[in-house]
């Protein structure tokens, strides 16, 4: 499925620009063997002490992301963390541009103010972005919902941000969340997305941190296989050379390519401790098919999260 080639030009400048700080892989895919619709979901750090402006600069972190935003030839974005300064930036940059594709984008917030995103600006808002490959209108904003998860341990507060997009000419409904770790805020959160997810009739892709590894049965409202009553498949769940040992004998699995490193998180150098897949893009069973999914290798500065690439083609 994944197969080392010497890439044409685009695929040559998406791995310089987001991989050529971190540790190289042997799995970057082939951009011409995958399939349409494309995806991106990314944790950018943007408010964590440990995360800075990528080379300290607004424009650098930017210019980087629509690198791989153009490189991988995205037709949807999810991102989480992100600061409301982050989000101006890149939408400005994006929304109408000429010398490319231009996006769409809406935004949630979860908190009205973090001190960590001062360095962004003084609007200190924080929360999710969505971003849909066309001009403006391509997300309609009568649809945009920000949905607030349970939040039993009363800390951060997590929500769950979609709205009604066109992709590549069909109405999708984009989703994205950012799932807590404590306490029983999985459990309670995961469900709560899954119920909201499947009440949309439009195909739903969802992407997002999910701060759980994909064989935990927190996650079993989300997968349609392998234990889950979801409704839901994963972009990277075929990749058999990341199937664990209860993956043999399987087409598909809940497993996937770590996108967290912890130690040194992706933001210098140290020995690596911890990895661990806990970030998503998935896409509804019933319109999707020929999923396929792969982790960038880390830019060092960028975010403590690997960004997860996926494509998915259409059931008809």
């Amino acid at each position: 499925m994944r197969k080392v080639f010497t890439f044409f030009l685009a695929a040559l400048v998406a791995l310089v620009t987001l991989s050529a700080a971190g540790p190289a892989r042997a799995d970057t895919p082939d951009p011409a063997n995958w399939p349409k619709p494309r995806f991106l979901s990314y944790n950018v750090c943007g408010a964590a002490g440990q995360c800075g402006i990528y080379q300290n600069s607004a424009t650098a972190w930017s210019n980087t992301m629509i690198s791989a935003i153009d490189n991988w030839d995205a037709d949807l974005i999810m991102l989480q963390e992100v600061c409301y300064g982050q989000w101006t930036t890149l939408r400005a940059a994006l929304q109408n541009r000429t010398s490319g594709s231009p996006y769409d984008s809406i935004w949630g917030a979860s908190l009205a103010s973090t001190n960590g995103c001062k360095k962004w600006g003084s609007d200190l808002r924080y929360g999710l972005v969505i971003l849909a490959k066309g001009g403006a209108g391509t997300i309609n904003n009568s649809y945009r919902e920000v949905t607030y998860l349970p939040n039993p341990s009363g800390g951060e507060a997590r929500i769950l941000l979609c709205g009604r997009a066109s992709v590549t000419g069909r109405l999708v409904r984009a989703c994205d969340t950012h799932i807590d770790y404590v306490g029983s805020d999985p459990q309670q959160q995961v469900a709560a997305v899954a119920a909201k997810t499947r009440g949309y009739t439009e195909p739903v892709v969802l992407g997002g941190d999910f701060n759980l590894e994909p064989q935990d049965a927190r996650l079993n409202p989300i997968y349609d296989h392998s234990g889950g009553t979801g409704v839901f498949q994963e972009v990277d769940e075929n990749d058999t050379s990341y199937f664990t040992a209860g993956c043999a004998g399987l087409d598909r699995c809940r497993s996937g390519e770590p996108t967290e490193t912890v130690t040194p998180d992706c933001q210098g150098s140290g020995s690596v401790t911890h990895t661990a897949k806990i970030d998503y893009i998935f896409v509804s069973a019933a319109f999707f098919t020929t999923v396929r999914g792969d982790a960038a290798a880390c830019t060092v500065g960028m975010s403590d999260h690997h960004l997860l690439r996926g494509a998915a083609a259409w059931v008809s």
